[in-house]
């Protein structure tokens, strides 16, 4: 394959790379967190503006670097056209429209920048600020990078859960509060919820190229059947989740709108258990579950900002 330049590498060939459609999973617990804060008065709009961008951009450089790992791994070996949209890495590694030394140039300067906008949070509220994000970008990081590897050692469900829960809610509350409550601890666990639960369809596709590569996640450890029952099980807990955060008065009543998504769960769960041995047909479930996901983020945080 020809080495790819710089100057044969498009703006359309970085968002390809960016995988936008997953941006919500950054940004949405910033945007939760901002609505508590928001009912509490102790929002801080710069800071919410600083915030948003250091999650866009980590979120985007964590995407090209998971993609770029499983790249380097083996794991993610299919072209564009013939893979499911919403599973394995972009393409562009696998089609050489980008190198892998030119996706760690992107992602470094992503992570810089994040960086430099947790700094200066830190600055202006308290260096808790930055040992939280640190723990989060450890998450993150050692999530496909060696020597831990979560990913590939059955745990990175549960760091995933982690880092896009309870980790980013708190960190993106503490820099308007400056304060760690249990009430945003049960909160960030929503977001938390949908990712483990979006993480579960995502593997179903990948099964077989996971499982050549050694990546001993979940699908990889029950099988695409069992995998593919634990998905709608989490669809069901996240609804129960959230009945029992409203009926305990942590959730606003208004939150309640995010039931509006369950017909989406349905369809969720309906595509997944007929097409859950088709990689390209399953697609619809992942589909789905990309909008339950960012309806129930944006239906929790509107019941507390009326």
């Amino acid at each position: 394959m020809p080495a790819v330049t710089s100057e044969q590498i498009t703006f359309g060939h970085w968002l390809q790379a960016a995988r936008l459609k997953f941006l919500p999973q950054g940004v949405m617990p910033v945007f939760l967190a901002a609505a508590v804060a928001f009912s509490g008065d102790t929002l801080q709009p710069s800071n919410l503006v600083i915030a948003l961008l250091a999650a866009a951009a980590l979120q985007v450089g964590l995407t090209m670097f998971n993609d770029t790992m499983d790249f380097i791994y083996g794991t993610d070996s299919k072209p564009t056209g013939i893979k499911n949209p919403f599973s394995g890495g972009s393409g562009v590694l696998t089609s050489g429209l980008i190198r892998p030394k030119q996706a760690f140039g992107a992602i470094l300067a992503l992570y810089f920048f994040a960086l430099l906008c947790t700094i200066y949070l830190s600055l202006e509220v308290s260096i808790v600020v930055f040992w939280i994000a640190l723990f989060g970008a450890l998450i993150s990081v050692f999530y496909s990078a060696k020597p831990f590897r979560f990913a590939y050692h059955g745990i990175g469900e549960l760091t995933m859960f982690l880092g896009y829960g309870p980790v980013v809610t708190t960190w993106a509350y503490y820099i308007h509060s400056a304060q760690i409550t249990g009430e945003i601890l049960l909160i960030g666990a929503i977001p938390g919820l949908l990712m483990w639960t979006m993480i579960l369809i995502n593997e179903i596709p990948d099964y077989e190229e996971d499982k050549a590569a050694g990546k001993k996640n979940i699908a990889y450890r029950l099988g695409t059947k069992n995998t593919k029952n634990l998905f709608i099980a989490s669809l069901v807990v996240i609804y129960i989740y959230l009945a029992i955060l409203l009926i305990a008065g942590v959730l606003p009543p208004l939150s309640a709108l995010a039931f509006v998504g369950i017909p989406l769960a349905v369809a969720a769960a309906v595509a997944a258990n007929r097409h859950y041995k088709d990689s390209i047909k399953i697609a619809s479930a992942n589909r789905y579950m990309v909008y339950i996901y960012s309806l129930t983020t944006a239906a929790v945080a509107i019941g507390f900002l009326v």
